[in-house]
């Protein structure tokens, strides 16, 4: 298996556990429901909170994920994005702060707003960052991706990817921006029901985070937690 080749890592880090984010592939298990009431496979949580009936206690359920020793990757995604959250507003940047006081990581999207504040934050309190970018129609050309990367890399720990493949040639150009040489982590995702395998394929290649769904898919082509810890973590 290819081994990540930035030369910095991402440290998810609980009260109990640090889960490094670089060298080798990580199995992110996405939830859209709390408390959880499924295995909560791979080596992090990923909690959706924009895809949910927020409870007014999610902070502690999410807290207790992580006594349970998975880190918790916070998201609360824009609908623009893919998302359910409508407006990038002062209530998505509160929610941001609240967990950021609890939470291992946030991941906050490289168009928003507020991500720099986001961002300042999570270093305050010495906190992963994933920044991130959607492109739910196509895969854009290599360049555009890699000066994508270059910007969200300046602002956070680590750059993920996310785009829509209709060709062959789609899956080329997401290789190739894995093969590049990065100073910090770069997940790569590549999105349809055709090209679920890509999602184990990149992971091999370099991309240090790979989503599967914990209790159900948010997003094309995605597969089950439980079923990439089982190709990727034999």
């Amino acid at each position: 298996m290819a081994l990540n080749m930035s030369k910095t890592a991402a440290l998810f880090r609980t009260a109990t556990t640090e889960v490094v984010v670089g060298p080798a592939p990580r199995v992110v298990g996405t939830l859209s429901m709390l408390p959880p009431n499924c295995e909560l496979a791979g080596d992090i949580v990923e909690v959706r909170l924009d895809k949910m009936a927020r409870p007014f206690d999610w902070l502690k359920h999410c807290a207790a994920i992580q006594s349970g020793g998975k880190p918790v990757l916070l998201t609360v995604r824009l609908r623009s994005e893919g998302g359910d959250w409508e407006t990038d507003d002062e209530q998505r940047l509160e929610l941001y702060k609240e967990g950021l006081q609890e939470l291992a990581a946030v991941d906050v999207e490289l168009s928003s707003v507020m991500s720099r504040e986001v961002v300042r934050e999570a270093v305050r309190l010495k906190k992963a960052t994933v920044i991130s970018f959607h492109d739910f129609e196509k895969t854009p050309p290599l360049k555009e991706l890699c000066a994508i990367v270059e910007k969200a890399h300046a602002i956070g720990s680590i750059a993920k990817v996310s785009t829509m493949i209709k060709h062959a040639s789609d899956v080329d150009v997401l290789r190739s921006l894995l093969r590049q040489r990065w100073e910090k982590p770069i997940c790569v995702i590549g999105m349809g029901q055709a090209w679920s395998k890509t999602r184990i394929e990149f992971a091999t290649l370099g991309s240090c985070l790979t989503y599967g769904y914990l209790d159900k898919p948010t997003a094309p082509g995605q597969i089950s937690a439980r079923e990439l810890v089982r190709r990727l973590h034999p």
